[in-house]
């Protein structure tokens, strides 16, 4: 009695085993399938324009006048510290205009959507390694200056844009100003603020290049902001706009290999 039992219940288990495989093996090619734009158009930007931006809104994705190498950054999901990659990726700078397949992507859905149009527009080849680099770890001063974006504020969308002596985001989390200013700082920078939502701010500070200082006195008037003043550091800026502060740390860092990229992508 007690060996038919146990047959029986053998047999029973080979059977829900074989349904798996069988469900396991039929949704292979749906998760293979790569998420992708549903369509993606391509323009030269402007060599000589200074800064960059990038946004999500109504189902639709646009980068103006983006290096190309924070293309790679992107959909690598890589830091500029951690790339290597051929320098004319600095100054070949591309506009974007693509319709997401979705209306609300996350940032993980969006690198898989860029790595797949860099591979397929740009060929883009690469391989990694792995580092120990020296680092920081974004933590809160004495006072944390920076609030959470309330409800009405988070239907407006989100985005960030980036220049020699500014960062900014609309309803984007830490981590992300972290990443920002790894970039900026070309050290890595891991949020350890435990400050949870999403936040809108404007980080500036007073530029390094005499050239750059010269362009924002004349263009920061238009908008009420006074250069001069400026915290002559990004540290200083972190501090008394936001309230956040920089600490040393070594950080495990991925590195990225650029192997092979095209110049120009293929046509729209």
């Amino acid at each position: 009695m007690r060996r038919s039992v146990l047959a029986s219940f053998a047999i029973t288990i080979a059977t829900v085993l074989a349904v798996a495989a069988s469900i396991s093996t039929a949704q292979q090619p749906q998760q293979a399938k790569s998420l992708q734009f549903e369509v993606a158009t391509i323009k030269p930007g402007n060599p000589q324009g200074v800064g960059s931006s990038s946004s999500t809104l109504g189902g639709q994705f646009r980068m103006v006048n983006t290096p190309l190498k924070q293309w790679v950054e992107l959909g690598l999901s890589v830091p500029d510290y951690a790339l290597k990659a051929p320098s004319w990726l600095d100054t070949s700078r591309f506009d974007l205009n693509a319709k997401l397949p979705y209306e609300s992507v996350d940032r993980k859905a969006g690198a898989k959507m860029m790595k797949a149009l860099l591979i397929e527009r740009f060929g883009l080849k690469w391989h990694e390694e792995f580092q120990s680099v020296s680092g920081y770890e974004l933590v809160p001063d004495k006072k944390v200056l920076i609030e959470p974006s309330g409800l009405l504020d988070r239907l407006k969308g989100r985005g960030s844009a980036s220049g020699p002596s500014l960062i900014s985001g609309t309803n984007v989390p830490m981590s992300e100003l972290a990443e920002a200013l790894g970039k900026v700082l070309g050290r890595p920078v891991v949020d350890a603020t435990h400050l949870s939502g999403v936040f809108s701010f404007k980080l500036m500070w007073r530029p390094f290049d005499d050239a750059e200082v010269a362009s924002q006195q004349r263009y920061g008037k238009q908008y009420g902001v006074d250069v001069d003043n400026l915290p002559s550091s990004v540290s200083t800026a972190l501090r008394e706009q936001l309230g956040l502060r920089l600490q040393n740390v070594k950080v495990p860092s991925k590195v990225i290999v650029v192997d092979k990229i095209n110049h120009e992508p293929t046509e729209n």
